[in-house]
């Protein structure tokens, strides 16, 4: 550390961790492979979080580890020439990104018998040889951890926090310390699997039990929320106060403090589920929110509880950060999460309750099931926004999109559908990138963006209306149930499908996830003529004779025809539906193959209209206004997509509307 006093200052730190151990569940959800004690100091002027770590880390492979690798998130802010800004080109979530710096510097590093481990701590750069890049550490070790052994190592880290932006850092007394600590990668059968930190990646990592305490000044007392259960809260040196956190079964720890916080407490229970406590820290200004984002959680808890399993943890912590530190708000961490609201926001605009339902959704997805963000970043964000449309949608109803005057939020008078609706960003780059490939290779932000949350929201919604909501929710369950705490891919998703549909449906990943294909179907042409009798020579008594017989002369009603096309490069099955004049309808369906197929009725009642996917259950479907055509124009045609028009008139909103 460089002088008396600061290694006088983490010698006390490291006598927390000697503190009498608070005693964990006798059966963990999951077992440990990366178990962290950490003792922290949080200086507020400095804006510095100063700690020791007691790692413990398990060889899960059937190989030795020569090696250990760590990532150390917050250097992605050292400055402009790491992987990370260099990918941002200024920007992040759509904001310039402040130039203020953040980074994390490893002071000690030792095994559990005293081997000095610092000296071969190098960093590296697996995913783009980035020299300048420091988001990942790797030392070597003076022996390998054998297959099945559980070693200990000691560091003391230094962690300096920047002006929040990309989930983490500081604005005046508030705090969002997150990805803060150094932290050991995932070790595979193939080696470590430890990326960088990028533009638009997020996190993986390994399973294990948090024993946190954290030494904050007096005037956060009360106010500082965290990762788990507050297990101890006690007066320390000078005027400071130092809390104390336990989590089992997480693969992660995130704190916050704000002096400003209002501390809101209230309880999940239904029969079936696990009871919740819940905490919710507000800023004065929502704090009549409250019960919004608490009737949000709920929803959440109960809905997305009864489909994928109960949420397992007995608290849940809601961060409500405040203003100008929006960058902190709309993120997940196990058993915490931050929303985001203003100070206008009427209740027909679902902003609060959509942010609230989604970040909790991540507690299923990237808490428990816990896949690789880095690599498959789908499967957390667009399961995730699959469920939270789900949930709004059976909560809440319809949305409404909402122009920005002056800063005043206003909601218009126009239904916003989920899923389409909600998601509509992914129809203007549908084709520009493969939907299914890693964080970091898609061509910008706004590809990720739409290509992970909103098209895997959209083919899941169109999964399940061609499975029927019953197999698609045994799917998910499945999936959810063997897979907990176990790191699954897609291809761990699929057998599941395969499994309760009863049949392979490979097919429909492999042309939705794993294609750049668009699903467009149309209705090109529709005829219904009076049918006429036939003319020319027909057979009668063994001769050619002049004219139909009889049973062929006699014709009656309209001859029907309807060309349905496929415009888009996605084949998918697909159905059609002919409406007649009576009140008759022909539904026939298409497998969508071919570039078109012609429909043809004989004789029948006259035709109305023709209808591709009359159910709509294409939520991929990039647009829905040339899905049906009549045989003669009737102004009330247009009443059918009126819900419809919304995916266009907020094309043009968009220029308006704040997002997200």
């Amino acid at each position: 550390m460089g002088s008396a006093k600061a290694r006088i200052l983490l010698l006390a730190l490291a006598g927390a961790l000697a503190a009498p151990a608070v005693p964990l569940p006798a059966a963990p959800l999951a077992a440990p492979v990366a178990s962290y004690e950490i003792s922290c100091r949080l200086d507020p002027e400095k804006k510095t979080v100063e700690g020791t770590e007691l790692l413990t880390w398990t060889n899960t492979t059937s190989r030795p580890a020569p090696t250990l690798q760590f990532h150390l998130y917050l250097n992605a802010f050292l400055n402009t020439r790491t992987t990370f800004h260099r990918e941002a080109g200024g920007i992040a979530r759509g904001v310039p990104i402040p130039d203020s710096w953040g980074s994390v510097e490893v002071l000690r590093m030792t095994f559990a018998d005293g081997t000095d481990l610092l000296p071969a701590l190098v960093s590296i750069s697996p995913d783009d040889g980035n020299p300048d890049d420091r988001t990942v550490a790797e030392v070597t070790l003076p022996r390998p951890v054998a297959p099945g052994e559980t070693v200990r190592v000691s560091l003391d880290f230094r962690s300096r926090l920047p002006r929040v932006f990309r989930r983490t850092g500081w604005k005046g007394d508030f705090f969002m310390v997150a990805q803060w600590f150094p932290k050991i990668g995932v070790l595979q059968e193939a080696g470590w699997n430890c990326h960088q930190f990028h533009a638009n990646s997020e996190f993986f990592s390994d399973f294990g039990d948090y024993d946190v305490s954290i030494d904050v000044p007096s005037r956060y007392r009360g106010k500082v929320g965290a990762t788990g259960k507050r297990v101890e809260e006690r007066q320390g040196a000078g005027d400071r106060v130092l809390y104390r956190f336990r989590q089992e079964s997480v693969h992660d720890f995130a704190w916050t403090a704000d002096p400003d916080y209002v501390v809101v407490k209230d309880f999940f229970r239904e029969a079936g589920l696990a009871d919740v406590e819940l905490l919710l820290y507000v800023q004065p200004e929502h704090a009549s929110q409250a019960a919004r984002h608490f009737r949000a959680v709920k929803a959440a808890l109960s809905r997305m509880g009864r489909v994928l399993g109960p949420y397992p943890y007995p608290t849940l912590t809601m961060v409500d950060p405040p203003w100008g530190a929006s960058a902190a708000g709309g993120m997940e961490y196990p058993t915490l999460i931050t929303c985001g609201t203003h100070v206008i926001a009427p209740a027909t605009l679902q902003k609060p309750e959509e942010v609230t339902i989604h970040e909790f959704g991540h507690q299923f997805f990237y808490g428990m099931i816990a896949s690789n963000e880095f690599e498959e970043p789908y499967l957390d964000e667009g399961f995730n926004s699959y469920m939270t449309d789900r949930v709004l949608k059976a909560t809440y109803g319809p949305d409404h999109p909402v122009v920005n005057v002056f800063g005043y939020r206003i909601a218009l008078g126009i239904d916003k559908i989920y899923p389409v609706d909600a998601e509509r960003r992914f129809f203007d780059v549908s084709t520009q990138d493969i939907h299914a490939q890693p964080s970091w290779k898609f061509r910008d932000g706004k590809s990720y963006g739409a290509d992970t949350y909103s098209h895997t929201a959209l083919a899941l919604a169109t999964l399940e209306n061609l499975l029927g909501v019953n197999v698609m929710d045994r799917a998910l369950r499945l999936y959810a149930d063997r897979w907990r705490f176990r790191h699954p891919t897609l291809n761990d998703f699929i057998r599941c499908v395969n499994e309760v549909a009863g049949r392979d449906w490979t097919w429909f990943f492999d042309r939705t996830f794993r294609s750049s294909g668009n699903v467009d179907y149309a209705v090109e042409k529709a005829t219904s003529t009076r049918a006429k009798a036939p003319k020319g020579l027909f057979e009668r008594d063994g001769k050619l004779v002049d004219g139909p017989p009889p049973a062929l002369a006699r014709v009656r009603g309209y001859d029907s025809m309807a060309l349905v096309t496929r415009r888009g490069e996605t084949a998918l099955p697909v159905d059609v539906l002919l409406r007649f004049e009576g009140g008759k309808t022909y539904r026939s369906s298409w497998n969508g193959e071919g570039r078109w197929k012609r429909f043809r009725v004989s004789g029948g009642p006259r035709l109305l209209e023709a209808i591709v996917d009359p159910d709509e259950k294409l939520a991929l479907d990039e647009d829905h206004t040339n899905n049906g055509k009549r045989v003669v124009p009737d102004p009330r045609a247009a009443s059918r997509w009126t819900a419809r028009s919304v995916f266009w008139m907020q094309n043009f909103l968009d220029t308006l509307t704040v997002a997200w």
